[in-house]
C-alpha cells in the first residue's frame, strides 16, 4: 500500500529550523505571583511568556516527564486573545493549557497532534482564550506519558497585520535545534 500524506494546514516552519536553545531563565515564585498580582489588578502591559518552576505535583498528575520540564507562563492583556497551535514533528506532540500552576489546575486544552508529521495542533482555526492567565507546557508523547519538550519564547515573531503577540516554540529531542516541533502563537487585536 502507498503511503498517503493527509491534508494538513499549511505551517511554515522553516524559520524555526536551527534556532540555538539556551536553558530558559525562570522567574522566582514572588516574581511569578507580582505578575498574577498585577494581571488581577488590570494591568495590560504584562502581556508575554515567563518561564515558571512548574509545580511537581501538577507535573505527576498529568505524568509529565523528563529532563526538560519548561513550564511557560503566558498573560494575555485581557481575554478574547486566539491561540493556534501547529506542529512539524516526527513524533507526536501533546500540549496542556491550564489555568494554573497547581495540582487543582483545570486543563483548558489537551491537543495532540492526530499522527506524525501532521501539522495540526489543536483546532485549525485556533481557539479564543477567556483567561488572560494560562500555563503552557508542550511535550512528546512517548508511550503512556509525555516527555517534556526543549521551550523557547519567540517574541520576534510577528502576527499578522493589526495584531501583536508572541509564540512558544518547542523541539523535542536534545541535540536537534528545530524548533518547530510545537508551535504556539498567542495574538491580540491592537
Amino acid at each position: 500500500m502507498a503511503w498517503k500524506r493527509f491534508p494538513v494546514p499549511s505551517f511554515d516552519y522553516a524559520p524555526l529550523k536551527g534556532r540555538a536553545y539556551e536553558r530558559p531563565a525562570m522567574i522566582s515564585s514572588d516574581e511569578a505571583q507580582k505578575i498574577i498580582e498585577g494581571v488581577a489588578d488590570g494591568q495590560a502591559d504584562l502581556a508575554g511568556g515567563y518561564f515558571v518552576e512548574p509545580d511537581p505535583a501538577l507535573l505527576g498528575s498529568l505524568d509529565f516527564r523528563g529532563e526538560f520540564q519548561d513550564m511557560a507562563m503566558c498573560v494575555l492583556p485581557g481575554p478574547g486573545a486566539k491561540l493556534t497551535g501547529n506542529s512539524y514533528a516526527w513524533f507526536n506532540q501533546r500540549a496542556f493549557i491550564l489555568d494554573a500552576n497547581t495540582p487543582e489546575a483545570s486543563t483548558l486544552f489537551n491537543w495532540r497532534t492526530p499522527r506524525p508529521m501532521n501539522t495540526l495542533l489543536g483546532p485549525e482555526e485556533g481557539v479564543t482564550l477567556e483567561h488572560q492567565l494560562v500555563y503552557l507546557l508542550s511535550g512528546r508523547i512517548v508511550s503512556d506519558y509525555t516527555r517534556g519538550n526543549r521551550v523557547m519564547i519567540d517574541d520576534a515573531w510577528t502576527p499578522p497585520k493589526g495584531r501583536a503577540g508572541f509564540r512558544v516554540i518547542a523541539a523535542c529531542d536534545e541535540g536537534e535545534d528545530n524548533f518547530h516541533e510545537s508551535c504556539f502563537e498567542f495574538s491580540w487585536a491592537t
